[in-house]
């Protein structure tokens, strides 16, 4: 059988990461709320550097940034949209809103901070890195960009045939890993992929918000897909929910593969 591990840019990963499936299906805001006290919990080294695997808690809405929410319309806009039966959780990282439900699973890089003078970018591709390779066993061709009129778009979409498939942010918190301080840091990487969703109600969700928030910002459903879109014989007679679940299985043996090269 052949290797299908990929190498990766090993010096920003800890030798002692651990891979972890860490989700709250019920409570998707306990589920988001889990980035920052896992976090936490990694920068005063009471448990190990963290790769968590997780899946959107079931209810359907969408993720929006601290920032839309910071006036009193996005607050309007969010309990609108909460009174109508749709979910709305605020994410701890930046950008603009995202699909949230049954069908989308996440990967979080939760690791210390430390004094290397380390970029934004170089964090991005080796969250990137290994999910690209893991496309490519699907038989997919992906790469990194950019692409207007796409959910919370940035630099380093993960873009398949030229439409969005995975989103990405990060955060950084507290202060330098190893130094006497009330508040040692950590670095949250993440990546949200969307399994089966339908993207045209998701954006028009996503569109509803911002226009209710007085806000002109848009998304078109045309530029973003679904990995049940890209490899429908996969996810045969799965529901949304069974779709993520498998995925997330599959992350977990992927990235213990990585975390075991990082190891040797």
């Amino acid at each position: 059988m052949e290797d299908d591990r990929v190498m990766i840019d090993q010096t920003l990963w800890p030798r002692d990461v651990e891979v972890r499936w860490i989700d709250d299906m019920n409570d998707s805001a306990h589920n988001l709320a889990l980035e920052q006290t896992l976090g936490e919990a990694v920068a005063h080294g009471e448990i190990r550097p963290l790769v968590r695997i997780w899946r959107s808690a079931l209810a359907q809405g969408i993720g929006v940034s601290r920032r839309d929410v910071s006036g009193d319309d996005g607050l309007a806009a969010m309990n609108e949209m909460k009174q109508s039966g749709w979910d709305v959780v605020v994410r701890n990282t930046g950008g603009t809103a995202v699909p949230q439900g049954p069908g989308v699973v996440h990967l979080s890089y939760l690791f210390p901070r430390d004094a290397r003078k380390v970029t934004t970018d170089a964090y991005y591709r080796i969250l990137c890195q290994p999910l690209i390779a893991w496309l490519e066993t699907l038989g997919l061709q992906a790469v990194t960009g950019a692409l207007p009129g796409s959910y919370c778009d940035g630099t380093y979409n993960i873009l398949v045939d030229n439409k969005k498939l995975v989103g990405t942010a990060q955060a950084w918190r507290g202060g330098l890993a190893g130094v006497k301080s009330n508040r040692p840091g950590y670095i949250l990487a993440h990546a949200c992929m969307v399994v089966d969703v339908d993207m045209v109600a998701a954006a028009e969700r996503i569109n509803r918000f911002y226009a209710r928030a007085g806000n002109d910002y848009r998304v078109h459903p045309e530029t973003s897909t679904a990995l049940r879109d890209l490899v429908p014989d996969r996810f045969q007679g799965m529901t949304p929910f069974e779709a993520a679940t498998s995925v997330a299985n599959d992350w977990v043996t992927w990235y213990s593969a990585q975390v075991a090269d990082v190891r040797r």
